[in-house]
Order: structure tokens, then C-alpha cells, then sequence
């Protein structure tokens, strides 16, 4: 009769020789699915997805010439896979089944995010909108609103056309800032 002890332990020795012969991966159960949060690689029952822990990143990986990184956590990079896949993740929650809508982020998505904006992309059209834009630009520079408001309003009255209002403006300001430079003013080069 063989004891419980010694029963253990050829299960034991059992179960390690399954894993050794399956190439070192533990078999998972049939019924389980693999996580698909980014980083987490964790095999768990879909019925019971609010009993895991799952740590996980919030973002897709980045592979960026050598560098892989993920995209919330851009300052631990990697360049080597298994040190990659290392990262902890940065976020806390349940495992899911539901994938991404991003799987993983590369070259041109980088520059893309990091490209420089054009300020005059959103410049508008309507002398209106125009007005508006220059009165919130002279506001953070300390001018004060009803001073631009008079200024404008009177232009308009004369000419009744706010095109006419705008022109009249740039001329303005380009001669008064014209006159800085000739009026001796030390202005860096």
C-alpha cells in the first residue's frame, strides 16, 4: 500500500514532467481564455472575470525602430523582447476578452502624435471670429477687453465692414511694431 505522501509526490513529479514535455508552459484549462489587456498574457476562466487581478497597461505597445515601449509608460523602454515584455503593468482591473481597438502603435504613429501643429491651421475666416481671437490674444498680454472692444467698435462704425476692421487692424499693429524697431528700442537680435 502505497502511503499519501508517496502519492503526492509522483502526482507532483507527474504534473512537472507534463510541463517539461509541453516545452516548459502550463497547460491551461480548456475552458480558459488568454487576457487580451495590453501586457497581461494571463490565461483565466471568461465566467468569472471579475474574481481576477489583472495588471495590465493602459495603452498599446510602441516599436519604434529598436525601442519597444508601451505608450503610457514611454519613459521604460526596452530594446531587447523578453526585457519588453518585463514592463510592469500600470494599470489595475479584471482581465477581459474584449480586444483592443489598437493592437500596437508604430513609426508613423509617433511622429504623428509628436508632430509640430500649425498655428495658423485654425486662423478664421469670419473677421468676426478673427476679432475674437485678438481680443483673447491682447487679454493674456494684459490689454484690457474694453479697450480693444472701443477700439474696434469705432473702426466699424466708420467703415461699417469688419473685413474693412480687420485690414485696418493689421496695418495697426504692423506699423506700431514697425515703429518699435526704428524707434531705437533695444530689441534682441
Amino acid at each position: 500500500q502505497v502511503s499519501a505522501r508517496a502519492r503526492g509526490c509522483r502526482s507532483a513529479a507527474a504534473t512537472a514532467l507534463a510541463i517539461m514535455s509541453a516545452g516548459g508552459a502550463v497547460p491551461r484549462p480548456p475552458e480558459h481564455v488568454r487576457c487580451k489587456q495590453f501586457g497581461c498574457q494571463k490565461y483565466f476562466d471568461p465566467t468569472k472575470a471579475e474574481q481576477t487581478i489583472c495588471v495590465h497597461h493602459k495603452m498599446p505597445p510602441v516599436f519604434h525602430e529598436t525601442a519597444k515601449y508601451w505608450a503610457c509608460c514611454p519613459d521604460r523602454k526596452a530594446y531587447d523582447w523578453d526585457e519588453f515584455m518585463k514592463i510592469p503593468g500600470c494599470q489595475r482591473g479584471h482581465c477581459s476578452t474584449e480586444e483592443p481597438k489598437k493592437k500596437f502603435m508604430g513609426g508613423c504613429d509617433v511622429r504623428a502624435e509628436n508632430a509640430p501643429k500649425r498655428i495658423d491651421d485654425e486662423v478664421p475666416i469670419d473677421p468676426r471670429k478673427k476679432l475674437d481671437k485678438l481680443r483673447a490674444g491682447l487679454e493674456s498680454i494684459g490689454v484690457e477687453a474694453s479697450t480693444f472692444d472701443r477700439a474696434w467698435g469705432r473702426l466699424a462704425a466708420k467703415h461699417g465692414d469688419l473685413g474693412v476692421v480687420v485690414s485696418n487692424m493689421s496695418g495697426l499693429f504692423t506699423e506700431a511694431l514697425t515703429a518699435m524697431d526704428s524707434d531705437e528700442i533695444n530689441l534682441p537680435d
